[in-house]
C-alpha cells in the first residue's frame, strides 16, 4: 500500500496529472457487489495532507463493498468520447479513516461532515493516457 504522498514524491509530474483530474471532481469508483460482479459509482475526490480520501454515506453500497474487499479502481470523468484532455486510473486499497485528528484534517474543508464516513485510498497502480490527434500518450507507475 502507498499513500499518495508517495506515489506524488517518485511521480511528481504524473500525480499532478492524476490530481488535476480527479482533485473535487466526479470520478468513477469500481468496487466488487458480494457476487464479485464489478459495480461502478460516480464520487468526488479530494486530496489533502498528502493523501487521497473520498466520503460516503456510513451504509451505502460502496462502503460495504470495500469493507468485504478493499480493493479500487478510480477513474476520472472525460467530457467526451475524443478523451479530450486526458484520462486517468488509479487502483489500490481503500480503508476507512477512524483516526479523530486525520479525519478532522480531511474534513476541513468539508461541509456536513457528520453525515459521512471518510475513506483513504491508498494507490499501488496508477495511468494516464493523453490523446495528442492520432497519437496516444499512455503513462504508468510503477513504471
Amino acid at each position: 500500500m502507498t499513500r499518495w504522498e508517495t506515489f506524488e514524491a517518485e511521480a511528481p509530474e504524473l500525480a499532478a496529472f492524476v490530481r488535476g483530474k480527479m482533485d473535487l471532481q466526479v470520478s468513477y469508483l469500481a468496487t466488487l457487489r458480494p457476487d464479485g460482479a464489478p459495480r461502478v459509482n460516480p464520487v468526488t475526490p479530494w486530496f489533502t495532507a498528502g493523501r487521497l480520501f473520498i466520503r460516503m454515506y456510513p451504509r451505502s453500497a460502496k462502503v460495504r463493498a470495500l469493507e468485504r474487499d478493499p480493493r479500487f479502481s478510480l477513474h476520472s470523468a472525460v467530457p467526451d468520447d475524443d478523451g479530450t484532455g486526458g484520462e486517468a486510473l488509479l487502483f489500490g486499497t481503500a480503508k476507512l479513516v477512524e483516526d479523530p485528528d486525520l479525519l478532522a484534517s480531511a474534513n476541513a474543508e468539508r461541509s456536513n461532515p457528520e453525515r459521512y464516513v471518510v475513506l483513504e485510498f491508498d494507490v499501488d497502480e496508477a495511468m494516464t493516457t493523453v490523446y495528442d490527434g492520432d497519437d496516444t500518450v499512455r503513462k504508468r507507475w510503477p513504471a
